[in-house]
């Protein structure tokens, strides 16, 4: 019996070290910002994921902050912690309905997709982010990929 449980211990470490480098790779976070509340959440969700369908690269990942409950929220502040996007999760924590695209290496935001950005420009935008090949130049200052304003204030 304890060398099974020996074997499937191994087994499991090594499948999380695989997954821990596996999401070390992504160069972009898809940092999807939403609630079961949300009304124009369900719009940007379906063409989020026609969008990360359309890039399919190892090089982007997707990270949900989630604040439908305090047991999501927790988890989603522990994944900003875990993928270095605290910067954006203190700032838009809350706010929903909206996708933050950031530089994993330089923790910056590079643009902001919401409901009305539709699968192929999301896609677009996010090949465009990664250096992947993409249909049509997307430009980052463009006022349609602006983020929205800062949720979270600190009061002094």
């Amino acid at each position: 019996m304890k060398k099974y449980t020996a074997i499937l211990g191994t087994a499991f470490l090594a499948l999380t070290a695989f997954s821990a480098n596996a999401s070390e790779k992504a160069d972009i976070l898809v940092v999807k910002f939403r609630a079961n509340d949300c009304q124009t959440c369900v719009n940007m969700e379906h063409n989020l994921g026609t969008a990360m369908t359309m890039v399919a690269s190892n090089k982007v990942k997707e990270v949900t902050i989630d604040t439908s409950n305090a047991l999501k929220w927790e988890v989603s502040a522990h994944a900003a912690f875990d993928y270095e996007i605290v910067p954006q999760f203190n700032k838009w924590v809350g706010k929903t309905g909206f996708v933050a695209v950031v530089d994993r290496r330089s923790q910056r935001t590079i643009g902001c997709l919401n409901d009305r950005t539709d699968a192929y420009k999301m896609a677009n935008f996010i090949k465009s982010a990664v250096g992947l090949a993409h249909d049509r130049a997307v430009s980052s200052n463009s006022g349609e990929f602006r983020c929205p304003a800062t949720f979270n204030v600190d009061i002094k």
